[in-house]
């Protein structure tokens, strides 16, 4: 959303045909040459290009203000050009002999006629606010005056669209409100309040807005299932909502959010690897590791190159208990990569933690093959030292604990836990 909207860049409106976005790109190349303009032109061809690409333009397009097309209609009489102080003064007339006279059938048509000359004035200055108080005091004489709702409905939808784009938020949810009041079944409208409604803070609110937006567009969808550009729309939303949930503060409902905005996704492309990988990472956070494992597995056979994927299965391995599985999954990768430190990293920290967790649980020996297979990786680690003396402390084997306690001084010469320790079995010798 930070990043300019490839409408704005070509100055064309969303919704824009093939031919109406290419004119405007060649007129901005005719503009800016691409030797003396490199930059400038580079965000155009960038822009460009989002618009060509139905993916892309999905992705755009979802988070990109509609403008609707629409005209402010006038009768011929309604543009009279009469001096404005007396048609100011006939609707003061008009309007107190209406209070007097509610009977008499001529002073409401007349009070209209005034008012829509008025408010054409109005418009024609762009006071908008005023011509907009003309139509609502038309319809409330007239409902069905067809020319005023439909000014008052373009002068809502087109002055919340300048208030959208100048961040002017609160004031155009107003507006497209009371537009969408006047065409509840406007979907235009409709995603544009969810967007709005977003940016605002507003999270219920939004979440109706696009909850509404998606069912119609799968609706559609139903009707026209070849149509890719539709379908990306309803994956992007869906997408967006996921990793919201995953940013906001975890909780079981937040991840519970996260992974069924991410299987909407799969329902429409089986084989999104970014929804795949996310629903298999909040599993994890969740603990259902078993389920992890499952679907890393099979994202993994698909990807077996991604070190991203390779990495998550070895702590969903690690996680469901299977260590060596857990292992032999980073060994394998750091074959395929041998200077991944991130790979190394997660071998680094969980043979730690494994380690850890076996001495705690009286396995000293199984510990020991952890803290020692480290050691290789990081000789002159003290406190992995320090973790394999203590280990043999436990085991009783006291001598080879007073060794490895000894090499941490030699790694840390200050350090008192290894002094204490080794002032102990002395003490005992």
């Amino acid at each position: 959303m930070a990043e300019q909207s490839a409408y704005a860049i070509l100055n064309v409106r969303k919704g824009a045909d093939e031919q109406e976005i290419k004119r405007a790109y060649v007129e901005l190349v005719k503009r800016y040459d691409p030797e003396k303009h490199t930059e400038r032109f580079m965000v155009i061809q960038s822009a460009y290009e989002r618009l060509r690409d139905p993916r892309k333009r999905a992705k755009e397009d979802v988070f990109t203000y509609n403008y609707l097309k629409g005209e402010f209609v006038f009768a011929p009489e309604e543009k009279e050009e009469d001096p404005l102080p007396e048609v100011l003064a006939r609707i003061r007339d008009l309007e107190r002999q209406l209070a007097e006279q509610p009977d008499n059938p001529a002073v409401k048509p007349a009070l209209i006629l005034n008012l829509m000359k008025r408010s054409y004035r109005n418009a024609q200055k762009k006071l908008w606010a005023e011509a907009i108080k003309d139509w609502q005091a038309v319809l409330r004489l007239d409902p069905t005056h067809q020319r005023a709702k439909n000014n008052l409905f373009f002068a809502f939808v087109h002055l919340a669209y300048y208030y959208a784009l100048h961040d002017l938020t609160d004031d155009a949810i107003r507006l497209w409100e009371q537009a969408l009041e006047m065409d509840p079944e406007n979907l235009a409208i409709i995603h544009n309040l969810a967007i709005a409604c977003e940016q605002a803070g507003l999270h219920d609110k939004a979440m109706k807005y696009w909850n509404e937006v998606v069912r119609r567009w799968k609706m559609e969808l139903d009707k026209r299932p070849d149509d890719e550009y539709l379908r990306n729309c309803i994956i992007e939303v869906h997408k967006h909502h996921g990793g919201k949930a995953l940013q906001s503060v975890p909780t079981p409902e937040t991840k519970q959010e996260a992974v069924e905005q991410y299987r909407e996704i799969l329902k429409f492309n089986p084989n999104d690897f970014e929804a795949r990988y996310q629903i298999a990472a909040t599993l994890m956070e969740e603990n259902k590791f078993d389920e992890a494992v499952e679907e890393l597995k099979k994202l993994h056979a698909e990807h077996p190159k991604n070190l991203d994927v390779v990495n998550l299965l070895g702590w969903a391995y690690l996680n469901a208990g299977k260590f060596e599985m857990a292992f032999n999954t980073w060994r394998r990768a750091l074959i395929t990569d041998p200077k991944n430190l991130a790979i190394k990293d997660s071998i680094t920290r969980a043979r730690l933690a494994v380690g850890k967790k076996l001495k705690e649980v009286v396995h000293y020996t199984q510990a020991l093959v952890h803290f020692k297979e480290l050691l290789k990786l990081m000789p002159n680690a003290w406190e992995l030292h320090y973790e394999i003396a203590d280990t043999l402390l436990r085991k009783g084997d006291r001598r080879a604990a007073l060794a490895e306690f000894q090499r941490v001084l030699e790694l840390d010469p200050k350090n008192k836990l290894a002094k204490k320790a080794i002032a102990d079995i002395r003490l005992r010798a």
